[in-house]
């Protein structure tokens, strides 16, 4: 029996034994990725290209890449990180995001660092703090900027700590939404772009059929919050059989962060089968719901309203500064009793006269994100490696 426990005891030793050398080997093979994935990078920045490091730890690093960059798909690289590269013009882009990217296990040899950060709560803020305070021990780095998925009240002043001018790390912020901190030097604008944490994909307009006839004159698919916006068009729409009849409305009364494959389909269909889509604010004017339409040929109805906060309400294009400026194909009224005239103007349209905005309105995003992409890229080359903009 004594010879029995004794052989457990050694089967139970070497059990975990080769557990730990798992996980040692596991931890080796990752770190050995990010070396041989950054070394190879390097390799390519002294033969040719500036190598500009961009490391993700927001969604909109995700909509930056894919959307903007028209980067590749992301491939595994090691268990935890997924990596990317793509060379535009003069500059050689790698693209890393994924839980393994720490502080800890990033490459201490980056030079010039585009990092996607989250600030749209304390708790997300004290994260993007981790990786800011953590940029001392980068000894190589010479520059940093920053895209911020900024407080949608536009209370983004912690970050001011970390400018370089402020005895920071920060040469300057891509910040969303209409913050009154965007000068066109220490911050420019970023768009909110398209829920890509939620599944919505880069669309190519080529696979998009805008001559067909639409079911529905309207839609709107949200959460439907006590006392805001949303309730006051859902109890508007109950009031009328037209817009009942016309539009297709569904409301849930909790937010849902994340849609299954079900969800995301209908919420698709639905713009693709309307030629409005309704976009009542939330916590700020702007909106994902906004760029998803204009992407999908759907026309946004948008309150032109200011929303409580510090974001900007002294420019006449506020808000919605960014969009009105590129001239963004879209309704405004403000109030939603308006909607009635609005659906009313609709049947003013011919057929044609409808497929001819549908088409403008997706021309109008792809070329969009090209001069989002070409101010990006400019500004690096600009302030970081003292090139001509293009």
């Amino acid at each position: 029996m004594r010879s029995i426990c004794n052989c457990r005891r050694l089967v139970f030793a070497l059990s975990g034994l080769y557990l730990l050398c798992i996980l040692i080997a596991t931890r080796k093979l990752y770190q050995l990725s990010i070396t041989n994935h950054n070394n190879a990078a390097h390799v390519t920045h002294r033969s040719g290209p500036h190598l500009v490091e961009i490391w993700s730890k927001a969604s909109i690093g995700d909509y930056l890449w894919s959307h903007i960059l028209n980067g590749p798909l992301l491939a595994p690289n090691g268990p935890l990180l997924n990596t990317a590269n793509l060379v535009y013009k003069d500059i050689h882009f790698s693209f890393k995001s994924g839980p393994g990217l720490v502080p800890a296990t990033a490459p201490k040899n980056v030079t010039h660092l585009v990092i996607v950060l989250n600030g749209r709560s304390e708790n997300k803020i004290e994260q993007a703090r981790v990786w800011l305070d953590s940029m001392p021990a980068f000894e190589d780095l010479r520059t940093l900027a920053v895209i911020l998925l900024g407080d949608e009240k536009c209370n983004n002043e912690w970050i001011l700590l970390y400018l370089k001018k402020n005895g920071g790390s920060i040469d300057f912020v891509f910040v969303t939404y209409d913050s009154l901190l965007v000068d066109g030097e220490s911050f420019y604008q970023w768009p909110l772009g398209v829920s890509v944490y939620r599944g919505f994909p880069n669309v190519n307009p080529a696979s998009l059929d805008l001559t067909y006839p639409r079911e529905y004159t309207c839609n709107f698919l949200g959460t439907i919050y006590p006392n805001s916006s949303r309730e006051r068009l859902s109890k508007f729409i109950k009031g009328s059989s037209r817009l009942q009849k016309e539009c297709f409305i569904v409301g849930r009364e909790k937010w849902q962060p994340l849609e299954n494959e079900q969800s995301r389909q209908l919420y698709l269909d639905t713009i693709l089968q309307s030629d409005l889509t309704l976009s009542p604010v939330g916590q700020n004017t702007e909106c994902y719901r906004i760029y998803e339409a204009l992407s999908l040929g759907s026309i946004p109805v948008v309150e032109d309203i200011m929303t409580p906060g510090a974001c900007d309400a002294s420019s006449e294009a506020s808000p919605l500064r960014l969009l009105k400026k590129m001239n963004a194909p879209m309704l405004y009224l403000k109030d939603w009793s308006q909607l009635e005239e609005v659906l009313e103007s609709e049947t003013l349209l011919s057929k044609e006269e409808k497929i001819s905005r549908r088409k403008s309105a997706v021309r109008w995003y792809e070329e969009f994100k090209h001069s989002i992409k070409k101010i990006f890229v400019n500004v690096l080359r600009e302030r970081w490696f003292d090139l001509k903009a293009d």
